[in-house]
């Protein structure tokens, strides 16, 4: 095996979070067949792009309308929701987006003529449309040194439709009147040698889900006009959140989650005609998207061969069973390559292994209760573990159980070598956290928990409430309690008071452990101190769950 060259600095790219020019994993031929379908079939219908954060649904859609654009007589038009995502009414913003692509296209050389004029006369009836709904849904505006002015709703009417005596012909509805104008306006796309409007609406499952919610109403809107064709990308989980708490079951129904999920589903199947939902990557995948990035990643030569020889064998560890999505191999290589650079002292191997149980969201529990609580004491477990003992972490960290099968090849493998002989694993650690977390203090906290943790484990059997022994124990745990109480203080802004309940119940014991100088020593029974013990470790894992949390919360993107 080829080791890359460690005297040469380390120059590294970051990999950009955005669709790739080049897609891989099979998205042209899928691309081509829904393009087709797009192209060819009767343009009234929605297609649905699902999958969940960083599946590749941009890079998709990319591809998709790449081959859309070819055919001179479709109309592509590009609308990212979530810029919108403050408007009062989604529908505005997405006609405007509409109006404005049908102008451009009626300015181009090639629409020269009777085409380009019947363009720009759909486009000026749309924005009259946008106009009256912007003036009808602002119902009052404030004006400086008048107050607020009501608007004339009739008015706008009159603006869409010329007033008729005959109130039987005339539009008394504004929304009547918009949706007329729309109809008349669009059923003159044809004539203008458009074959269709293929509307791309990306991003929407970065809208908060009432916004995503909304524009799908608004959707819904054109699917009575021919000519549209909708391509949307979401992952449909958020979808079906917004879904459930708009159109929830009462809670008296005992049937209420079956009647929910059924609900959800038949609101995506009345949306899209087409559905298509991206599969997670298999393992062979894995490998191709790694040659994939190694050709169009732009990566400076020593980064290239350093993904060659030694990061592509801890990425087969990231994913859970092989799979993982794109955007998630992107956020480990950007992670590494900025590490790299920013502590060249640091053993790539090193930072790789801690970064690769980091990055395994099923692997929280070891990481944070065993690695980052208690560091040197990990580093001396997992030597046992790679020499054989089987049970060195569930012997002493009982609560952690028998490991996952996948975290346990990793930590016998070469790759998790050097962990175990890692002298200074602290200096790691606690780089690794700053560049992942805005809560640096958590680390800290953390090992105060270890050492919590480490005190209970040593307390004997025969120990005796309030004898020197037990009184100077008590003295050790108040400092490490009385630190994690300064972490409470930080943790109050943000978070709420939320280490300081489990706080108290540990107080509390240690009065147990060492009672005041008037009550004296106790006769202590063995089965009393297991119970001391159990209700110390129970508050432990009560505190330790507490800083778990605020840690994730406070992590820069996806954990």
């Amino acid at each position: 095996m080829t080791v890359t060259d460690t005297t040469e600095p380390f120059i590294g790219h970051v990999v950009l979070d955005a669709p790739a020019e080049h897609p891989t994993l099979g998205f042209n031929l899928i691309a081509t067949a829904l393009a087709t379908i797009v192209l060819t079939s009767e343009p009234r219908f929605a297609v649905g792009i699902f999958g969940g954060w960083g599946s590749g649904k941009s890079t998709l859609m990319d591809e998709i309308e790449r081959h859309v654009v070819r055919d001179d007589r479709a109309i592509v038009v590009r609308f990212n929701a979530w810029r919108y995502e403050r408007e009062p009414h989604l529908i505005v913003p997405l006609l405007d987006t509409i109006r404005g692509q049908l102008a451009d296209q009626a300015a181009l050389p090639s629409h020269e003529g009777p085409d380009g004029d019947r363009m720009r006369t759909i486009a000026r009836r749309v924005g009259r449309v946008v106009r009256a709904l912007v003036r009808a849904t602002s119902v009052q505006i404030g004006v400086a040194g008048v107050g607020s002015v009501a608007l004339d709703a009739g008015q706008v009417i009159d603006e869409l439709s010329p007033p008729s005596e005959d109130v039987a012909t005339a539009p008394q509805s504004l929304y009547f009147a918009a949706f007329t104008e729309l109809a008349e306006a669009f059923a003159d796309v044809e004539r203008a040698n458009v074959s269709r409007i293929v509307v791309f609406v990306d991003d929407l499952d970065r809208c908060l889900p009432t916004s995503a919610l909304t524009m799908l109403e608004s959707m819904k809107l054109f699917f009575d006009m021919p000519g549209f064709v909708f391509v949307v990308g979401l992952d449909e989980r958020a979808v079906e959140a917004a879904v459930r708490t708009k159109f929830a079951t009462p809670p008296t129904r005992s049937d209420r989650p079956e009647v929910d999920r059924q609900i959800e589903r038949e609101y995506l199947k009345k949306i899209f005609q087409v559905p298509y939902t991206l599969p997670t990557m298999a393992p062979r995948q894995l490998v191709d998207l790694l040659d994939w990035l190694d050709r169009h990643g732009r990566f400076s030569a020593v980064q290239r061969q350093d993904l060659r020889d030694r990061v592509r064998r801890y990425l087969r560890y990231v994913a859970s069973e092989g799979r993982i999505n794109p955007r998630e191999i992107k956020r480990y290589l950007n992670a590494y390559t900025i590490r790299r650079m920013m502590r060249p002292d640091l053993d790539p191997d090193t930072m790789l292994a801690l970064q690769t149980i980091d990055f395994r969201g099923d692997w929280d529990e070891i990481y944070e209760d065993v690695v980052l609580a208690e560091p040197d004491v990990f580093v001396e477990v997992l030597a046992r573990f790679r020499d054989g003992d089987r049970h060195a972490f569930e012997n002493l960290w009982p609560e952690v159980g028998v490991l996952p099968l996948e975290l346990s090849e990793f930590l016998r493998s070469a790759e998790a070598a050097s962990l175990a002989k890692a002298g200074d694993i602290e200096r790691y650690l606690s780089f690794i956290e700053t560049t992942r977390s805005s809560q640096s203090w958590v680390n800290d906290a953390m090992r105060d928990v270890g050492t919590l943790r480490q005190h209970v484990r040593d307390v004997p059997g025969t120990l005796r409430f309030g004898e020197p022994d037990a009184r100077q124990l008590a003295e050790h745990l108040k400092d490490v309690l009385g630190r994690l109480a300064g972490y409470d203080q930080r943790a109050r802004g943000r978070f709420g008071s939320t280490l300081d309940a489990p706080l108290a119940k540990l107080r509390q014991l240690l009065n147990v452990l060492a009672p005041s100088a008037a009550d004296g020593s106790t006769e202590t029974a063995p089965d009393q101190v297991d119970r001391w013990r159990q209700d110390f470790r129970r508050r432990i894992d009560d505190l330790q769950q507490e800083l778990r949390l605020i840690r994730r919360s406070s992590a820069f993107g996806p954990a």
